[in-house]
């Protein structure tokens, strides 16, 4: 039998927090939206339940073989994300302070849909992380809906009592992220709207993303960098800031199993071949040579977004993962 895939993944090249080594606690796609900008996919298990899904142990593990494989020069920040919600991991608490506990070096992050912040359980989980970044995509009943296709017990009055009681709590730094789809919430009356309650909220920072990978649904498209330039000017411009393109480097790392660890990144989420260099510190010419060794044996595919060219895994690099 083959060993578990890892819960450790990257790192890879984030926009805004750079060279993230990963932690991923939550089978794809376990969610509670179905967003339709999802990099990762259709959720395919909706739900609120949380669930133990993996030993926090197992990810200790998982760190420590990391850290004794890679240098740690290579990592800049810990963050706990996925292709589903971090929050729903019903260990979440435990597992933080345990991170925390054993590298107490390095920042550590959660990325989360804020969709489970009126949960007590979930706010007193999260105060171990240094930062925590929630979304927040739309205000309006029928806009929440239709971006975010959330869980059916879920509201966004729900959404919104716990981003607020999470702030009052939380010690941490506060990010929110707000991800801007083409001609579904980025109408100048639903801006207005989401400016009114960010103001209220008082984040540290305001993150204004857009569709910028192959989305969940087709036709689902992002807003161009003149349009995010509008859209910034209906928040704190004090505050808010787009989110740009990565623009790290990392130190020169052996090229030994480089076509296993392409796929387990682009396995994670789709990425442009010189995210692919960026994050797994390999010079472009080798990137190309192995990625064009993967394309040919279909383990990975291309998928044309916008004006990049993202690669993903392919039929038999998706087969390859549910073996393994």
């Amino acid at each position: 039998m083959n060993a578990p895939v890892s819960t450790i993944f990257g790192p890879v090249p984030s926009r805004r927090l750079g060279r993230s080594l990963g932690i991923d606690v939550i089978p794809p796609k376990t969610c509670s939206y179905d967003c339709l900008y999802c990099e990762s996919g259709r959720t395919t298990c909706l739900t609120l339940e949380r669930q133990v899904f993996v030993p926090p142990e197992r990810v200790i593990r998982d760190l420590h073989i990391h850290f004794a494989e890679h240098p740690p020069g290579d990592t800049e920040i810990l963050t706990l994300s996925s292709a589903g919600e971090p929050t729903l991991y019903a260990a979440l608490g435990e597992l933080l302070e345990m991170i925390k506990k054993s590298h107490p070096d390095l920042p550590l992050a959660v990325l989360t849909n804020g969709s489970l912040l009126w949960d007590p359980s979930v706010r007193k989980d999260l105060k171990w992380a240094d930062l925590v970044i929630p979304s927040l995509d739309a205000v309006s009943p029928s806009v929440f809906r239709k971006v975010n296709r959330p869980h059916k017990d879920l509201t966004i009055d729900t959404v919104l009592e716990g981003l607020r009681a999470f702030r009052k709590e939380y010690r941490g730094r506060f990010n929110l992220e707000v991800l801007l789809v083409a001609q579904v919430n980025d109408q100048p009356a639903e801006l207005r709207k989401m400016a009114r309650v960010i103001e209220a909220l008082n984040p540290d920072s305001v993150e204004l993303n857009t569709v910028a990978r192959p989305p969940a649904f087709p036709g689902v498209a992002g807003l161009s960098q003149e349009a995010m330039e509008e859209a910034r000017s209906y928040f704190p411009l004090s505050q808010t800031r787009i989110i740009g393109a990565f623009r790290g480097s990392g130190v020169a790392r052996p090229e030994e199993h480089l076509e296993q660890r392409i796929l387990e990144l682009v396995g994670r989420r789709p990425c442009t071949l010189l995210e692919m260099a960026h994050s797994l510190s390999v010079a472009v010419p080798q990137m190309e040579l192995a990625v064009q060794s993967l394309l040919e044996s279909r383990r990975m595919e291309t998928h044309p977004h916008g004006d990049a060219l993202y690669y993903c895994l392919g039929l038999r690099g998706h087969q390859r993962n549910r073996d393994s």
